[in-house]
């Protein structure tokens, strides 16, 4: 009867699982590059005008679209520089993905809300020509913060790249 013996070191099989659970110990650099992900599918959501279910925002108050500055809705005149659209990072700590903005605004138009005067008995603002004093305005919700479909296949690509250097070393 013939037989074959194959002999070997199974060291760089060892290695490359080694570099995988890192990658489970400390999974810091794979949640930095899904950072990167999901602030840009937030910004391209925004800049459709969609939220994270890919349903389009409550339109802009008539009168006001008239005369708003800027490209559209939570986007304003300086929107590449400044603002709401510009503020979305993210931040990985340790094994948390953290990403959204530091706006004092940015939760009203996350969540929708009311508005009311602080110190006054109305609010006053102009809406196009018009000089306009209420007791209080409703901002509808108009989402734009969260993990959809498409950051999901991200996240899933992001891994599978981090777990292949890890066997190619």
């Amino acid at each position: 009867m013939a037989s074959i013996r194959i002999s070997g070191s199974a060291a760089g099989i060892t290695t490359s699982l080694r570099r995988v659970a890192a990658l489970g110990r400390n999974p810091q650099p794979v949640l930095e590059a899904l950072g990167r992900s999901v602030v840009l599918n937030t910004r391209h959501r925004m800049e459709r005008g969609v939220d994270p279910g890919g349903n389009p925002w409550v339109p802009l108050n008539p009168i006001y679209a008239l005369t708003k500055e800027g490209p559209g809705i939570l986007r304003g005149p300086q929107w590449l520089i400044s603002g709401l659209y510009r503020s979305i990072t993210s931040q990985a700590r340790g094994n948390v993905l953290l990403w959204g903005s530091n706006k004092e605004y940015a939760a009203i138009h996350q969540f929708g809300g009311v508005i009311r005067p602080k110190d006054a008995r109305a609010l006053h603002f102009w809406l196009g020509a018009h000089e306009v004093m209420v007791g209080s305005v409703r901002i509808p919700a108009r989402p734009y913060l969260g993990f959809t479909e498409e950051d999901r296949t991200d996240f899933a690509e992001e891994l599978d790249a981090f777990i292949a250097r890890a066997f190619r070393g």
